[in-house]
């Protein structure tokens, strides 16, 4: 069975309306004008009936799709066929002319006309501009152009061939004599009574010719209506993604300008809107994606990250059930440079992978740059891992597109792959210590004094909370903890900015010990005193 889709079925399509058109053409023209035959049309009219034969033949061996299903049986694609374009490619394909012409010679002019019913073909071109809107060769607005003008040389020259047929008016004997011109000056005829300029040269001399000229007048307002229309329409919805586009910029302009926002502000809103459609055509490809189905979601959404997860050395050798989860809760968002993607303190919620662009890891004033970032990097994964307030700023140093997964997403991942989970939480302890270490030689003077007053007790969720006073001189708080029967101590977290703590890794044994201490450039002071939960 053939597949509808395939390069060479495409082929064969577009050589059947080439010689369905040749046929529209040439069979109205012959009719009118009876022209003797020569080889080369015999041959042409052998080739056409030929052609149209070979057509059934190969749509009885083409698949079909149903409901969305390709189907290949060959009894279902028979009956399609047979109840939908059978009947008209069956017409168009017999020689009736032929036929007639060897039964009944003396009734050879209408075994001729019989050709016409060959036109009926030309609704199949119609089944053929959705193939190629399907397939997306062309525009659909280009296509929808192209068609239409198809339609109007067309049904000009069917008008041209059919006032040659009833005299032609007021055409001079010598035009009507030679074939060429006397179809030029019909032609021209035809086109100016369409569309509505005609110049009165040349004019219905009969009754049957002005009821004719009366037909095509009413029927060219009409159809000048109708492409002016068409036309303003096609135009207008060319590219509908930018005129969607300008649409909103306009929007937000007014609104701006209306609120009377700064202009440098103005500027940056503008900016953001152009590089969204430089990089994305301002779609939000989420929004794209939410109404397919699950299958081509999460397809479409694999190819559209592969290039990501490809830079991500985190991804690297992770299975593919991992890859799908991560992508599928991926979320895009853009900034421009200058924006903060977070401030310290802020409560994280989200993770961010950076697909293009570079951001800078700042303190929180924005004047100590702690790293640069750049494409296939990921940043805020502290703040969901021990789901604290965020540990330093991060600024965009350029256009940045990078993709969020949420906190809900995350920790469902973590779960569900420990060892994914166990690289992750590595590297949150680097990077941890690393800006931990740099925050702590930001602050000068004399090691930090060591008495905090120190309270914990345990919440109904189980979770300990911890604060304590403020100590002189501290840059951060360390925090540690022991269990009964240990004597040793364990460390929580060698970076905490704030004056509160909450360990969520208590277990739920009673007796645990607690105790903190400050940091600074000069060293740690001393250890609090212990206090028991």
């Amino acid at each position: 069975m053939i597949k509808a889709h395939t390069l060479w079925k495409r082929i064969w399509d577009a050589y059947v309306v080439l010689v369905t058109i040749y046929a529209a053409v040439e069979i109205p023209l012959r009719l009118t004008v009876g022209y003797e035959l020569t080889a080369m049309l015999l041959w042409m009219d052998r080739l056409m009936i030929a052609t149209f034969s070979v057509d059934i033949i190969l749509n009885f061996q083409t698949r079909i799709y149903v409901n969305g299903q390709e189907v290949a049986d060959r009894r279902a694609i028979a009956r399609n066929y047979l109840s939908g374009w059978f009947i008209i490619d069956l017409i168009a394909a017999l020689p009736f002319d032929l036929i007639i012409a060897g039964w009944l010679p003396h009734l050879t002019y209408a075994a001729r006309t019989l050709r016409l019913v060959r036109l009926f073909r030309l609704v199949r071109i119609a089944q053929v501009m959705q193939r190629i809107t399907e397939a997306n060769i062309i525009s659909v607005g280009v296509l929808r152009m192209l068609f239409l003008g198809f339609w109007v040389l067309l049904v000009a020259h069917w008008t041209a061939t059919i006032w040659m047929a009833i005299g032609g008016g007021n055409i001079p004997a010598e035009d009507q004599a030679d074939n060429g011109r006397y179809y030029i000056r019909a032609l021209y005829w035809s086109i100016t009574t369409m569309v509505t300029i005609g110049y009165g040269d040349i004019t219905p001399q009969s009754t049957g010719q002005t009821i004719f000229a009366m037909a095509i007048e009413i029927a060219g307002a009409a159809m000048y209506g109708y492409v002016i229309g068409n036309v303003a329409s096609v135009i207008a919805n060319l590219d509908v993604a930018r005129s969607q586009y300008l649409e909103k910029l306009e929007r937000v302009s007014t609104f701006m300008s209306f609120r009377r926002i700064p202009e440098d502000l103005q500027e940056r809103v503008r900016r953001y809107y152009a590089y969204l459609w430089q990089s994305r055509r301002g779609y939000d490809e989420s929004h794209v994606l939410q109404d397919l189905p699950g299958s081509l979601h999460t397809q479409l959404s694999l190819y559209l990250n592969s290039s990501l997860i490809q830079k991500v050395p985190l991804f690297k050798g992770a299975s593919p059930d991992l890859i799908q989860q991560i992508v599928l809760s991926l979320r895009p968002a853009v900034f421009t440079p200058g924006d903060y993607v977070f401030r310290k303190g802020e409560l994280g919620a989200d993770m961010f992978f950076i697909s293009r662009g570079a951001v800078e890891v700042v303190s929180e004033d924005g004047r100590t740059v702690y790293a640069t970032l750049h494409e296939g990097d990921f940043f805020g994964e502290i703040a969901l891992l021990e789901s604290s307030p965020r540990t330093a700023s991060v600024r965009a140093v350029d256009y940045c597109d990078l993709y969020t997964i949420d906190k809900e997403s995350f920790e469902r991942v973590l779960r569900n792959y420990p060892d994914f989970a166990e690289g992750v939480q590595a590297l949150a302890r680097e990077r941890r210590q690393m800006t931990g270490d740099r925050r702590i030689q930001e602050r000068q003077g004399r090691r930090p004094e060591g008495v905090i007053n120190l309270h914990g007790f345990r919440k109904s969720s189980g979770i300990v909370e911890l604060t304590w006073s403020r100590s002189a001189g501290a840059a951060v708080y360390q925090a540690a903890r022991q269990q009964p029967g240990e004597e040793s101590w364990r460390m929580l977290n060698g970076c905490i900015e704030r004056l509160d703590y909450y360990d969520e890794s208590a277990p739920g044994e009673p007796g645990l010990r607690y105790r903190v201490r400050a940091v600074n450039q000069n060293g740690p002071g001393d250890w609090s005193e212990a206090v028991d939960v």
